[in-house]
């Protein structure tokens, strides 16, 4: 609540919904110069699935090291393991590899659109799931991002090069999978799993699977062969990783999936000003009004979502 007093301060630790607003605007902040980071990692040439090994082993070990230090460890119940590796595959190892290769395809402003689509795959599956129930406005903006979606596709102009449809395509799976395991959490998980347990087994787990996978296709990424710029950003990015996907979780836990998709505004305008500053990129009209449908049809998605009190 507000205090009656105008100039006193209100601290997050007071306000939960000021708290959920900070840990919206900084993951937004983070997420989007994460992506302009990973594509400078991507055309360097570090393929997609070694890169998200080392990006998911990093940031695990780094938690795993911060649960110790805290006297916390992750509890390690059948439950907790399945759970991780769910959250490991759905949130981190299928979406993210992906999300690196169109990286290394696309431009960033191109895929951080697309990233924006998680609020609207976000509120068609908690329909199925019967975590929300069917308003005409959302309705509405449901209709109006994925016309977005296709004048990204359909117009000759709209993308550099013809030959980029199917990687945007292609592109589209990581905000289906964020979106997914959105869902999975905020339906699924237990309340006894703190969101630092979650975060650090989402992150093992996800480097587990993407180790085998990497050796696999012969993509495995030997970071010690001689040590580039590109391999002090995975180090980097290892950090980021780690803070951002504690905050993922802590802030779906305080506001709910549809709330925390919003983050993808924020997501979206970092990214596609580190693109123009960064990459030189320019885009096409088309893009432009592609943008605006999506983000307009977004906003009425969390426009017609009920008050959901915050923990």
């Amino acid at each position: 609540m507000f205090s009656n007093n105008p100039t006193s301060s209100i601290s997050p630790e007071k306000n939960p919904l000021t708290l959920s607003i900070l840990l919206l605007v900084t993951l937004g902040s983070l997420w989007g110069g994460m992506t302009a980071l990973a594509k400078v990692v991507t055309t360097a040439g570090v393929p997609a699935l070694g890169y998200a090994f080392w990006q998911t082993l990093g940031a695990g070990l780094i938690l795993s090291i911060t649960c110790i230090i805290l006297k916390k460890p992750p509890p390690l119940s059948y439950k907790a393991l399945r759970h991780y590796l769910i959250v490991g595959a759905l949130g981190s190892a299928i979406p993210t590899t992906n999300l690196f290769y169109s990286l290394s395809k696309l431009p960033t402003g191109i895929v951080a659109l697309v990233i924006t689509t998680v609020p609207l795959f976000t509120y068609l599956l908690s329909l199925v799931v019967r975590l929300e129930h069917y308003d005409w406005r959302r309705a509405l903006g449901i209709s109006l991002g994925f016309a977005g979606s296709i004048i990204l596709l359909l117009p000759e102009s709209s993308l550099p090069s013809r030959d980029l449809v199917p990687f945007v395509l292609l592109a589209f799976i990581s905000p289906l999978f964020y979106s997914i395991n959105s869902i999975y959490v905020s339906k699924f998980q237990s309340l006894y799993i703190d969101p630092i347990h979650t975060a650090t087994g989402m992150m093992l787990s996800s480097s587990f699977m993407l180790i085998f996978a990497s050796l696999a296709t012969d993509t495995f990424h030997p970071m010690w062969n001689n040590f580039e710029l590109e391999d002090g950003l995975i180090l980097l990015h290892m950090v980021l990783a780690a803070i951002t996907f504690f905050m993922y979780f802590l802030l779906l836990r305080r506001a709910g999936p549809v709330y925390f998709s919003q983050v993808a505004f924020i997501v979206t305008l970092n990214a596609i000003m580190w693109g123009v500053f960064i990459f030189d990129e320019q885009h096409s009209l088309w893009i432009w009004l592609a943008l605006a449908l999506i983000f307009f049809g977004v906003a009425l998605v969390n426009l017609g979502q009920k008050n959901n009190p915050l923990k």
